[in-house]
């Protein structure tokens, strides 16, 4: 880009130019840097506690229009390096990126597939937009990805999420039916060059056409895996009429009758019309309904979404519903009520916050928490279930810092209350001195939740001393943000 509003012809996006409305404003948008896009953990932290605690850190926020618990904050700043950030007040997500999970509105109890989950920023929204229940199939074909995932679903205290390493255009009925299904497929990203400029490097037309006969087999299953009357978000990161328009055009014509495209209306949020043709191909009279969002439009990347609708008839096999967890692994449900029992004695944490939730043992070490009305897929078999959340081989056993995190702002016994300069010590990893009021709930040494100003920070070890200290039990792999 040589000059504001330049873009020369066989620039990779020059092909764009006849669809763009002000392409002066779209080329100057793409030389600005991205500003970060937060979201308040909606179990965890108002909005407006949010807006506070990083103010104190210098980051202001601003409120997006369209979303009620996500800010924008300026790209000059760091948000991932805040405490907050690391002990799962809130995460970061780019604007366009929120909404699949907003649109999709999944629901307390569904069962809901996100066929491509990796890094798991869409899982994680749609799971705890179900208040931790039901079910959240969570599936990609790539393992190192899948363990980005994870970090983001323990960060953030997710419970109702099945993950799978699978090829999602070829998952087999068996993986069972689903209410919601989401389709971020893998493309060319040109939306995405505003962070990362070097996807321009390997996108254009050739490129395009290939992402596009697996865009459109995903979508196809994701169709045929839905129930009837069950919804299929479909989106993208690329401006490609190839990877957007022409993919779901496809898919209507292909089930025409048995899937339709629904409306999609967000307030307060700028956004375009899917195309009507391109390259001389006219695409379905429904392509309207798509949306199309540029970054000039309100200063984010470049995406595209479609809604689409299963419709009940013309179907003649559907994937049937899985059985609850408990129906299915009845042998590694285990009997809640001696570590119930020890969670109130240790921390006093009242049993009626479980009350949702069993506890799974696949192994000898560690219980894992589900939600009761939990449907995992049996075929493939999920490689991970649920939120790992005690140590049961420690003596006494010992919360993840995920149970922490999730369960510790009940606590009421052997808590640690730090200020701030302890508690970035303590999230560095460092051992802390205490002062003796800082361990008037403790009767005696061994492993504590620690908080600071009410918020749980993750698990330590006190020692009685003297002097009394806390040794920090934050993960290691936590510490960067």
């Amino acid at each position: 880009m040589s000059q504001a509003g330049h873009l020369p012809p066989l620039h990779p996006l020059f092909r764009y130019r006849p669809i763009v409305e002000d392409w002066d404003a779209f080329v100057d948008a793409l030389t600005r840097p991205l500003p970060h896009t937060v979201w308040a953990h909606p179990q965890r932290i108002t909005p407006q506690e949010l807006q506070h605690i990083l103010a104190e850190e210098g980051i202001p926020l601003t409120p997006l229009p369209w979303h009620p618990r996500a800010f924008r904050a300026p790209a000059n700043t760091r948000p991932g390096r805040t405490w907050a950030y690391k002990v799962g007040l809130f995460h970061i997500q780019e604007e366009v990126s929120l909404l699949p999970p907003y649109v999709l509105a999944p629901e307390p109890g569904e069962r809901v597939l996100d066929m491509a989950a990796a890094p798991g920023n869409k899982t994680a929204h749609m799971a705890l937009d179900m208040e931790n229940r039901g079910t959240v199939v969570a599936n990609d074909v790539d393992p190192s990805r899948m363990r980005a995932l994870r970090h983001v679903i323990e960060r953030l205290g997710v419970a109702n999420v099945s993950t799978l390493i699978y090829n999602g255009s070829n998952l087999p009925p068996q993986v069972g039916s689903f209410d919601r299904v989401l389709v971020d497929a893998p493309c060319s990203c040109e939306g995405t060059s505003r962070k990362n400029p070097e996807v321009l490097r390997t996108c254009g037309l050739t490129v395009s056409l290939e992402h596009q006969r697996l865009q459109i087999a995903m979508l196809r299953k994701a169709i045929l895996l839905a129930r009837p009357g069950g919804r299929i978000l479909y989106a993208t990161c690329t401006y490609a009429p190839e990877e957007n328009e022409v993919v779901v055009d496809a898919i209507l014509r292909e089930f025409e009758g048995r899937v339709r495209l629904l409306p999609v209306e967000i307030p307060g949020l700028t956004a375009s019309p899917g195309l009507t043709e391109w390259a001389g191909v006219t695409f379905h009279p429904d392509m309207p309904l798509t949306l199309r969002i540029w970054p000039h439009q309100q200063d984010t990347g470049g995406f595209f979404i479609a809604l689409l609708e299963k419709q009940p008839q013309g179907w003649r096999r559907l994937p049937p519903m899985p059985r609850p967890i408990q129906d299915v692994w009845p042998q590694h449900v285990v009997d809640p009520r001696p570590w119930l029992t020890f969670l109130r004695e240790r921390y006093g944490i009242p049993p009626h916050r479980f009350t949702n939730y069993l506890f799974i043992r696949r192994s000898t070490k560690t219980l894992y928490l589900v939600p009761k009305d939990h449907r995992p897929p049996t075929t493939p078999s999920p490689d991970a279930v649920g939120l790992a959340f005690l140590h049961v081989k420690a003596r006494p056993p010992k919360l993840t810092t995920a149970g922490a995190l999730m369960f510790g702002r009940w606590a009421t016994r052997h808590t640690i209350p730090l200020t701030a300069h302890q508690r970035d010590a303590y999230l560095a990893r460092h051992t802390v001195t205490l002062a003796p009021e800082q361990t008037a709930s403790c009767t005696r040494g061994g492993f504590v939740i620690v908080t600071y100003r009410g918020f749980p920070l993750g698990m330590g070890i006190y020692r009685p001393g003297p002097p009394p200290r806390l040794e920090s039990a934050f993960p290691k792999g936590w510490m960067r943000g």
